[in-house]
């Protein structure tokens, strides 16, 4: 993995960075609902005011803490989550809410929907968005028709179905203060199912699925492409974000711990926002070439190299029911007997 690291490191060597802010993550529909015959009433008094079912239903709650789900998004969500129960108007969801039953939250996570801004003050809604586990003392709304679980009780968000953990692993990895950008990519030799792919951050109790989610920190000269000429296979998913301090989780399929697995997951830190100096067009002075060989040493040393994660890389754990891998800060970290799995910082300048 050595060889990766350098090719990485070189690559990052030719880059311009561009860091953005973090992007909203996934937000609730409604909170502050005591019940799904609450909620019908609610969406029954903004049909009222909006017939079509567009408006946001609680303006103030969205204001609040982005709870601004309209009457629409719960009826486009409710006939993929559950088509049984066989809605084609939006006039037909307070009916459905006011027959949910409650019940305890089972064990385990799921994956719920969630709202997307899209940035012009208008929410998409996503089924297959985050998950998580539900929460102590939450309760589920199921439909008694069908079986179905159709809210959590929290965030009133639609409820698609189970996270399959024995089929999911997870990398473990911390940022610390002055981290600026992660970025991670999987290489291999095909798509992987998004049923377990999602990253959880720090300080954040629900994974956020990939499919839908915006590259945060993406720039054309970090494409991971010199890491897959060294693997030999291509990149099948890639993703940045600007971090919090702590630790993060990115969870994969677990075809990509199985023995002899040609997946790789890279992943590597950046602690600037500078972009990588250029030098001027033309003649150039003495002074130039110093100015920019300062600037560029100051630039290289900011950003580390990358780490290869393999399928040996993942271990049991404690239960012995799934297989985790740890990254860790430095190599001085690493326990003793663990897989040499840290974040290099300029090492790609002394290959072994």
């Amino acid at each position: 993995m050595k060889v990766i690291v350098l090719i990485a490191a070189l690559l990052l060597g030719a880059m311009t960075i561009s860091t953005a802010n973090a992007a909203s993550a996934g937000k609730p529909f409604l909170r502050g609902v005591f019940s799904s015959a609450d909620l019908a009433n609610r969406i029954e008094v903004s049909l009222i005011k909006n017939p079509r079912g567009t408006s946001i239903i609680d303006p103030d709650r969205c204001k609040l803490d982005g709870s601004c789900a309209s009457p629409q998004n719960y009826l486009l969500m409710f006939q993929i989550s559950d088509p049984q129960a066989h809605l084609t108007d939006v006039a037909q969801v307070p009916n459905l809410l006011r027959a949910l039953r409650v019940a305890e939250a089972p064990s385990g996570e799921y994956w719920l929907a969630c709202l997307k801004p899209m940035g012009d003050g208008t929410y998409k809604s996503v089924l297959h968005c985050v998950s998580r586990s539900f929460k102590p003392g939450e309760k589920v709304w199921t439909d008694p028709k069908t079986g179905r679980i159709v809210l959590a009780s929290d965030c009133t968000n639609p409820v698609e179905k189970p996270v399959p953990s024995k089929a999911c692993v997870e990398i473990n990895f911390e940022t610390k203060p002055g981290d600026t950008v992660v970025r991670f990519a999987l290489l291999g030799p095909q798509d992987v199912s998004d049923d377990c792919v999602g990253v959880k951050r720090s300080g954040e109790i629900e994974f956020d699925a990939m499919h839908w989610w915006v590259d945060e920190c993406a720039t054309r000269y970090c494409d991971f492409s010199a890491d897959a000429s060294v693997v030999g296979q291509p990149v099948r998913l890639m993703g940045s974000y600007v971090p919090q301090p702590g630790k993060h989780v990115l969870r994969l399929s677990a075809i990509v711990s199985r023995k002899s697995s040609q997946y790789v997951t890279v992943l590597c830190l950046e602690r600037s926002t500078m972009t990588f100096p250029q030098l001027p067009d033309g003649k150039v002075s003495l002074a130039q070439i110093t100015e920019y060989s300062k600037n560029r040493q100051e630039w290289i040393i900011s950003h580390s190299d990358g780490m290869g994660v393999r399928w040996r890389d993942y271990l049991l754990d404690d239960s012995g029911a799934k297989k985790s891998a740890r990254v860790y800060y430095t190599k001085a970290e690493i326990p003793k007997g663990k897989p040499q799995l840290y974040i290099p910082w300029g090492e790609w300048k002394n290959p072994e």
